[in-house]
C-alpha cells in the first residue's frame, strides 16, 4: 500500500512550525496596526482582508491539528495515537475518507515537496477522525495516492466483515 502517514516525530515538528507560523502571522497583524495611521483605506482594507482570511484559514487548520494524530493501519483497523491513549477503529466503521490541503501546517518551510493534507475518517456514527498524510503541492485530490490506497483497504474491510456476516448468518 502506498500510504504515507506522519510518524510521531513528524507531527512534532508540525507543531513546532505551527507556533512559528502563528508568530509570523501575529507580528504581519501587528505591523498592520502600526502602520493603519499612515495607510490609505483601500491599502488598509486589501492587506486586512488578505490577513484576516489568512487567520481564519490557520485557525481552521490548527483545530484540524488539534484533532489529529499521528496513525498507522494495521490488518483491518486504523490505529490513532493521541495524548488519552491509542484508539483503534475498525475500517468496516468508516463511512467516508476524504482529504484536505493544508496551507499553513507544514513540516518544514524549505521545501515544496514536503507537502501536508489532512486526512479525515468519517465514522458511521458521524464522529470524524483527523490525521496527516503527505501530499504534493498541488496534487487533487489532496494525497491522491493515500487516498485510493485508503478507500481500497476499506472497501476491502467492509467485503469481508459483510462475507463474515453472512456466513455466520448462514451457519445459525
Amino acid at each position: 500500500m502506498d500510504i504515507r502517514f506522519l510518524t510521531f516525530p513528524e507531527f512534532q515538528n508540525v507543531y513546532f512550525y505551527r507556533s512559528i507560523t502563528l508568530a509570523i502571522l501575529a507580528a504581519a497583524g501587528v505591523l498592520v496596526i502600526v502602520r493603519a495611521p499612515d495607510t490609505r483605506l483601500p491599502e488598509l482594507m486589501v492587506v486586512g482582508g488578505c490577513l484576516l482570511i489568512m487567520a481564519w484559514r490557520f485557525a481552521l487548520e490548527w483545530r484540524r491539528l488539534s484533532k489529529a494524530g499521528p496513525a498507522s493501519m494495521h490488518e483491518e483497523e486504523l490505529i490513532v495515537a493521541s495524548p488519552h491513549g491509542d484508539r483503534r477503529i475498525a475500517l468496516s466503521s468508516v463511512q467516508a475518507v476524504a482529504t484536505m490541503h493544508s496551507l499553513f501546517m507544514v513540516r518544514r518551510y524549505r521545501s515544496w515537496s514536503d507537502h501536508l493534507a489532512f486526512l479525515q475518517f468519517t465514522l458511521h456514527n458521524g464522529e470524524r477522525v483527523y490525521t496527516l498524510v503527505e501530499s504534493a503541492v498541488f496534487e487533487s485530490p489532496a494525497a491522491k495516492r493515500s487516498l485510493a490506497a485508503i478507500r481500497a483497504a476499506v472497501l476491502a474491510a467492509k467485503v469481508r466483515s459483510a462475507a463474515a456476516e453472512r456466513s455466520t448468518a448462514q451457519a445459525t
